[in-house]
């Protein structure tokens, strides 16, 4: 039983990192299909799945799981975490035929130990396993059934290598056949793509028996080795010919690739998985080295050992990992849609990784000392790239936290969704948001006066609209939903969910408008007119009040005297008494419809902008300005009739008032999230660039810079008898100090209620002695992320 505990205790960590925060991340689009397929009957599955991209065997099998544990998020998941855990004890099973050494006793000598179990130790880790692990999908289920069609075959060669003599023979060859079968028939009836795996088996038997295989039994073997392969066809005959219409017409994906990106992307996928937070982590695809030193190790071993089948696994391998390779090759499928065809490619990754052991097949200190360097590896990777992904809400497409924003702010008299990509429906259904929902464009591809028709329908009467944009590109490629949005209402707040975009519009606003009698003209002789906005001041000359998380709508109007050669940006931006920007919106005229170069002369154009207020700013006064610059090279144009080369112009004052209701947090987006008490308070998480450089926070940071930092807090609920009226913080960067109250002067903590979420800009000199800030209230401290 000893022998067993370490190959337990990987499967106990296995386990552990794939059912861990199973329900976390939200369902995205293609999980909704699956959903709403297991609640429909096994005939209605085969019928719908005939018109997808998919064969229903996995919607069948989960239907039967869902029998017995629900349709819940976390329930349907936990299918494939179980085949994600079962997979990792296969590849075990696999990496014990990694050796020049053959069992004489049943004994579990190094040589078929260790590899096995460092393996399966990589595959435990396994960022890109752990992902879809917990996502219910097909894609771990056919990474398992991949990795039981070569444990199948590896057996059925050991067997058919053993001499006639060899005790038991006879049938011990049927138990691997039979295995074979039923994982080639599985995988066919779960993803199209399996034929590639098939296909790598079937060239590594053909190596076998060409290198191997002489005398009267050699036909006799190819025979019963396409008997089998036939058996696996003669199963997938029924959907056979809706498998060949479907592949005849697959979407086209393809894109065309610079060989050294597409090896990244490859190497990355195989390190790290899907995982968004680690895009900028370099170190990791060192990773990448092992594989390729596994298969060197394991060609080595097989020239040594020349009649112990290690070619035969040295080929299965390599063919393994590198079929569904050389198919995205092919095909240029480097996207991120078609990054889980690399998945029936890990468990090869794995073995070839853990085979580099062999290596030091004779040296066993150094065998020794590259077993804790593997291993420390994979930890190291896993520690950089899995907390992260645990507490992503945007791990996945964040539909659970858009439905929590809307059900929060929403209300089912006034509001309205739409779903940019009817794919979107179920999985919005799956979340139950009591508000109408649209759907557009009905169709593929859509026709355009439809599409406008039904939403200037429903958008009728209503006040604000909550759209979806998901996969615009094949759903609505001529934007036609997002274009009439941005021409008819006010766009507020934008976010990106995964590869979901959230957008908050406003329509039907009264406004105040307001012209000048002298225009403000730029060099370029663009000249502002007039502008309107939605005036509640009793002075009617500002803005608001605006509650936090609102919209304020502003419409500009526009002139030009000429033709224009430059394409422009509007930015409006909304400043406190630091003069630091607290809200900024930037956008060619009327959301992208009317660039400047498409102007004519004299032309009055409508150009409305919706200044979303961000949740947490503290209630005030702020000034608002408008910017226009050159869109290609972000040179700023100056006001002709300006003063000392100015080119901001001052619009007015906007009131802001405090947050009307709360807000999901997991929607507000955000650089760094935390979620960490320090003090009496909850600090939520940051975000922090180069001043000047929100657009781009990745920017690198010199000596003398300004770092922006936003730091957002929510206070406890309820407050306590001993919260302090003015709390403060400190923020240390090399020799810099910034003290300063959490918010800001005019907003103490004196003036915050229960459960309150709050922001305040702060800037900080950069002096290049250190990357690493720290931020601390009282006692308590913490180590904020490296700086650019």
């Amino acid at each position: 039983m000893r022998k067993h505990i370490p190959l337990l205790l990987i499967l106990l960590l296995s386990a552990l990192l794939r059912f861990y925060a199973l329900g976390a991340s939200s369902l995205w689009s293609d999980e909704g299909n699956t959903w709403a397929l297991t609640e429909r009957s096994f005939a209605q599955i085969a019928v719908d799945a005939a018109a997808d991209i998919h064969p229903p065997g996995y919607y069948w099998l989960l239907k039967l799981w869902t029998q017995l544990g629900g349709h819940s998020a976390v329930a349907m998941r936990s299918f494939s975490a179980l085949a994600g855990c079962l997979l990792v004890w296969v590849i075990y099973q696999i990496g014990t035929r990694l050796s020049p050494a053959l069992p004489k006793d049943g004994r579990l000598t190094w040589a078929r130990h260790t590899p096995a179990l460092l393996a399966a130790f990589l595959a435990a880790l396994h960022p890109l396993q752990i992902y879809y692990s917990q996502e219910a999908r097909m894609y771990m289920l056919l990474a398992l059934e991949g990795a039981l069609l070569f444990w199948a075959l590896l057996a059925l060669i050991e067997q058919e290598q053993q001499p006639p003599a060899y005790p038991p023979h006879g049938r011990r060859w049927l138990w691997p056949a039979v295995g074979f079968v039923l994982a080639g028939s599985a995988g066919l009836w779960t993803h199209y793509s399996f034929p590639i795996l098939l296909g790598a088996a079937g060239a590594t038997y053909l190596y076998y028996w060409v290198i191997y295989k002489a005398g009267q039994r050699r036909f006799k073997l190819l025979a019963r080795y396409m008997l089998i392969n036939l058996l696996i066809v003669a199963s997938y005959l029924p959907w056979l010919p809706i498998a060949t219409h479907r592949l005849l017409n697959w979407p086209k994906g393809g894109e065309s690739t610079p060989i050294f990106t597409a090896l990244a992307f490859t190497l990355r996928t195989l390190a790290l998985g899907p995982l968004r937070n680690t895009t900028e982590l370099t170190w990791p695809l060192l990773m990448g080295l092992l594989p390729l030193l596994g298969a060197y190790s394991l060609w080595r071993a097989a020239q040594r050992h020349p009649r112990k089948g290690l070619d035969i696994q040295f080929t299965a391998l390599v063919l393994w990992l590198g079929g569904p390779i050389l198919v995205m090759f092919g095909l240029g499928l480097f996207t991120e849609a078609f990054l889980k065809f690399l998945l029936a490619a890990a468990p090869a990754w794995c073995l070839l990784s853990a085979a580099a052991i062999m290596h030091f097949y004779d040296a066993p200190l150094l065998r020794t000392a590259w077993f804790a360097i593997a291993t420390t590896a994979a930890v190291a990777v896993a520690l950089v790239a899995l907390p992260g992904y645990y507490t992503d809400p945007t791990a996945r497409d964040n539909y659970a936290g858009a439905a929590r924003y809307v059900q929060a702010v929403g209300d089912p008299q006034t509001d309205l969704i739409v779903l940019d990509a009817p794919g979107q429906q179920e999985v919005w259904r799956y979340y139950h948001v009591a508000i109408p929902t649209l759907a557009l464009p009905q169709q593929r591809p859509a026709d355009a006066q439809q599409t406008i028709d039904a939403l200037t329908a429903a958008a009728t009467d209503r006040h604000s609209i909550f759209a979806l944009f998901w996969a615009t590109d094949e759903a609505d490629p001529q934007r036609l939903v997002e274009s009439w949005l941005d021409q008819n209402a006010f766009k507020g707040i934008e976010s990106w969910q995964g590869n979901m975009r959230f957008v908050n519009y406003t329509l039907g606003a009264e406004l105040t408008c307001q012209s000048f009698d002298k225009p403000p003209t730029w060099h370029n002789q663009i000249q502002l007119r007039g502008w309107c906005h939605t005036a509640r001041t009793s002075d009617q000359t500002s803005i608001g009040p605006v509650a936090a998380g609102q919209v304020a709508l502003i419409q500009l109007q526009w002139q030009s005297p000429i033709l224009q050669q430059h394409a422009y940006k509007v930015s409006l931006q909304l400043l406190n008494e630091r003069n630091q920007i607290v809200a900024q919106r930037d956008s060619e005229p009327a959301g992208g419809l009317r660039p400047t170069t498409t102007w004519k002369p004299d032309e009055t154009i409508i150009d409305n902008h919706g200044l979303a207020i961000p949740p947490g700013t503290p209630p005030g006064h702020y000034q608002l300005i408008a910017v226009l610059y050159d869109g290609e090279t972000n040179t700023r144009e100056r006001l002709g009739n300006a003063l000392d080369n100015d080119d901001v112009l001052v619009l007015g004052q906007v009131e802001v008032s405090r947050m009307e209701s709360a807000i999901p947090l997991a929607v507000i987006p955000m650089q760094h999230r935390y979620n960490a008490q320090l003090g009496p308070v909850q600090f939520v998480g940051y975000d922090a660039y180069k001043q000047g450089f929100r657009h781009a926070p990745e920017q690198h940071l010199e000596p003398g810079d300004i770092l922006h930092v936003t730091l957002y807090w929510q206070a406890p609920s309820p407050l306590p008898q001993t919260w302090p009226a003015n709390l403060e913080f400190v923020m240390r960067l090399g020799h810099e100090e910034l003290r300063a109250p959490l918010a800001s002067a005019a907003y103490a903590t004196a003036q915050w209620q229960s459960g309150e979420f709050v922001r305040g800009e702060f800037d900080l000199l950069f002096d290049g002695l250190s990357r690493r800030p720290t931020i601390e209230i009282g006692n308590n401290s913490l180590r904020l992320e490296p700086l650019p």
